[in-house]
């Protein structure tokens, strides 16, 4: 038979009286009133309606008397050969008492029966001091079913005194119904203690429940038979109660080993995840144990973490308690049964300690003094668990530590400037840093997963090999190559390589890479300065050493003219060597700050038609075509800087163009600014470099192969001129078809002027 289950976690179901006044909406006191109310409808109508029938079996030759008050104590007995099925914190009870109530049915009249039944039932819950509403609803239980068992018996049996096929089938099926009813009233119990359905309950139970009912037929017949037929051979019928005994030992036991599996299951990995793991051990081996307390002190002096049967789920966090600071360092499991506080019959203290490291210690105990607990092997492999709680502990703060260089790790590789990558043994990309999406312009995303050569354009074939120059020879190595982005501009890279060789085949290849195209730049701009500072400065002196020569040499018979000539071409050629030096100068005092050329220049108001003017002039070439507004128009500039900018953007028209076409210079006024066009019919200049033409030394053309003169810095101080003015300087050009510059300057107005 199946009892009721008990529930610690409910301290109101020892005191029904209370519970009902306290709480009439409790789940489990409406199903025990309803079990209650169902077994005593269902007792009182099988004893009126199978009222005047015989017992089922005759001729035992007891007085009914005697046998009454004798089968009342056999079921008593049977009660109490007690073996406990736990379902988590609810406890289920194994019981003979099936086997006595078929005994019960078969030799007394129905009436008397379920008097024996009942009131047995009652001595041994009040011998075993059960919860008061335990006992309710086990008596409500037992009578229902007991009720409907006498009913399905005499209904297909009758009453023929001897056992026969029907009274055979009748005590067959009035056991299956009896279990049956037993066990969908106690899922309705255990529904409500565990969260779970009744119905799954009732198919998880089903099997054991009817191999139960099998054993209780076999048992209940054959003493019924042998009492009826052999008294003396009743003695020997212990055997077969105590082989039923064990075989629900061993079926409890099953169950028991059942849950605790899928308990430590959850445990394992709960230790593997190594997430809270000092709590998940708590509930979860204190649920595989069936212990009513479990304690964990740490020693890293966090108190003492413990969880209570009465509230499962929840790990409350306190001080530690004294039973267990005087207990002091326990290096192995030790059991105790003294100095317990209140409630607490028996505990056991596990160290939770691992290669050499103690961490803490927990603890287990029961409540109940009658209560079979661990076994040797339970405590053992509660040690087990508890070295293995240490290892997930010591593997978590590893894990931490791990995770704490790792993150300082990827911050280095996050902010360094220098790019880095992790190339695994096939090729494939694992690690690309934020700096190495910015080198390349290819993402981290759309890296990472694909071949070296896969995301790094290198145009030039030869090098194409030095992606990965690494062998187990050779594990290191340094190379440069070009590669090219995708907007076309191409970046020479160094890269280090760094690999780790396995059995001759690389494992692993990290990669730092540095940009070289500054510094690349930065030599090849010298390289071009070099050129263009002297084929610049050679220009002038040329004519400048060639007729001081002359005039040295034959300067007495030249003419008058002539050496006027020559000296005027001398001064000429000089004045373009120190406008040069000039700019070479200018450039490199004030490099690309704005404000610092300001300190220079003296912003009043002039005419720009005027300085304009003045301007083609000084060049004096009939290309210079102005086609300006009539009249005088003020801005706000520095006259001679000006005139250094227009000179510049109109002499800029006229080598870059053609000697038979002209120079337009033309003004467009607005109301606060006016702007100063000078277009040419040139080569243009191409899209990529318009914005590049104003920095310092930046030729469109190859120095080497230059067709026309310039030092690459009359731009760049144009501009630099401009904005000290507080104007600009900008470029706009169609390649092949000319190109148009602007000098855009702050017009004078009443408000504004000098």
């Amino acid at each position: 038979m199946i009892s009721a289950p008990s529930h610690t976690g409910r301290p109101g179901i020892t005191r029904v009286a209370g519970v009902v006044r306290e709480n009439l909406q409790d789940p489990i006191l409406r199903r025990v009133v309803a079990v209650a109310l169902l077994g005593g409808g269902l007792a009182a109508a099988v004893a009126f309606a199978l009222d005047g029938h015989a017992s089922v079996l005759r001729g035992l030759g007891v007085p009914n008397a005697w046998l009454l008050p004798g089968l009342t104590v056999l079921s008593c007995l049977a009660e109490l050969t007690v073996v406990r099925l736990r379902h988590g914190d609810a406890v289920e009870e194994l019981t003979l008492y099936e086997a006595a109530l078929v005994i019960d049915v078969l030799l007394l009249p129905p009436r008397d029966a379920l008097v024996a039944a009942a009131v047995g039932l009652l001595v041994a819950s009040a011998m075993q001091r059960r919860p008061v509403m335990k006992a309710v609803f086990n008596l409500g239980t037992y009578t229902a079913a007991a009720a409907v068992l006498i009913a399905i018996v005499h209904l297909v049996g009758g009453a023929p005194g001897v056992m026969t096929a029907g009274v055979l089938a009748g005590v067959v099926v009035g056991t299956l119904a009896f279990t049956g009813v037993n066990l969908c009233c106690l899922a309705q119990i255990l529904g409500v203690i565990t969260k779970t359905s009744p119905w799954r309950i009732v198919r998880s139970e089903a099997r054991l429940s009817a191999y139960m009912a099998v054993g209780t037929v076999a048992t209940g017949l054959t003493t019924a038979e042998i009492a009826l037929h052999t008294p003396l051979l009743l003695p020997f019928m212990a055997m077969p109660a105590l082989a039923v005994t064990f075989a629900y030992r061993a079926a409890a036991r099953e169950a028991d080993e059942r849950a605790r599996s899928a308990c430590l299951l959850q445990l394992s990995h709960a230790l593997a995840e190594r997430g809270d793991v000092v709590r998940q051990f708590l509930l979860l081996v204190r649920e595989a144990f069936g212990a009513d307390l479990a304690v964990a002190v740490l020693e890293n002096g966090d108190g003492a973490l413990s969880v209570e049967a009465g509230d499962p789920s929840t790990v409350r966090q306190g001080v530690v308690p004294p039973y267990l600071a005087a207990l002091g360092v326990v290096d192995a499991p030790v059991q105790l049964a003294d100095e317990l506080p209140e409630g607490l019959r028996r505990m056991i203290v596990v160290p939770v300690q691992s290669g050499g490291r103690r961490l803490g210690t927990a603890a287990f105990a029961i409540r109940e003094r009658d209560r079979g607990w661990m076994t040797t092997g339970d405590v053992t492999l509660l040690a087990s668990l508890a070295s293995a709680l240490a290892v997930a502990m010591l593997g978590a703060e590893h894990l931490e530590r791990l995770v704490d260089e790792t993150s300082k790790l990827q911050a280095v590789v996050e902010q360094s400037t220098e790019g880095i990558m992790v190339v695994d043994g096939d090729g494939s990309i694992r690690m690309w840093s934020r700096a190495l999406a910015e080198i390349t312009g290819v993402g981290a995303g759309e890296a990472t997963g694909r071949s070296l050569a896969e995301v790094l354009d290198v145009p030039v074939e030869d090098e194409r090999d030095l992606l990965m120059p690494v062998t187990a020879e050779q594990p290191r190595a340094v190379v440069e190559l070009s590669v090219r982005r995708r907007d076309g501009e191409q970046r020479r890279l160094r890269l280090a390589h760094s690999a780790i060789f396995t059995a001759g085949t690389v494992g692993r290849d990290v990669v730092v890479i540095s940009d070289l195209t500054r510094e690349y730049r930065t030599e090849r701009l010298k390289s071009d300065f070099i050129a263009m500072v002297s084929h610049e400065l050679r220009t002038p002196l040329t004519p400048i050493i060639g007729y001081i020569d002359l005039l040295r040499s034959r300067g007495e018979r030249m003419t008058p003219q002539k050496r006027l000539d020559a000296l005027n071409l001398i001064g000429d050629r000089a004045g373009h060597l120190s406008r040069l030096v000039e700019d070479l100068l200018l450039a490199s005092r004030f490099g690309d700050n704005p404000e610092e050329m300001a300190l220079h220049v003296s912003v009043a108001e002039h005419d720009l038609h005027a300085l304009v003017e003045q301007a083609a002039r000084d060049l004096g070439s009939s290309r210079v075509v102005l086609d300006l507004p009539p009249g005088p128009v003020a801005a706000r500039c520095d006259d001679g800087r000006t005139l250094q900018v227009l000179a510049n953007l109109i002499g800029n028209g006229l080598k870059y163009s053609a000697e038979d076409t002209e120079v337009v210079v033309t003004m467009r006024l607005e109301a606060q600014r006016v702007h100063v066009d000078v277009r040419d019919s040139g080569r243009g200049i191409p899209a990529d470099q318009l914005e590049k033409i104003f920095e310092k030394f930046h030729r469109v053309e190859d120095p080497m192969t230059m067709s026309t003169g310039g030092t690459g810095l009359g731009l760049f101080i144009a501009r630099q001129l401009a904005r000290a003015m507080d104007g600009d300087v900008t470029v706009e050009s169609v390649f092949t078809r000319g190109s148009t510059a602007t000098l855009t300057l702050t017009r004078a107005t009443p408000e504004t002027g000098a």
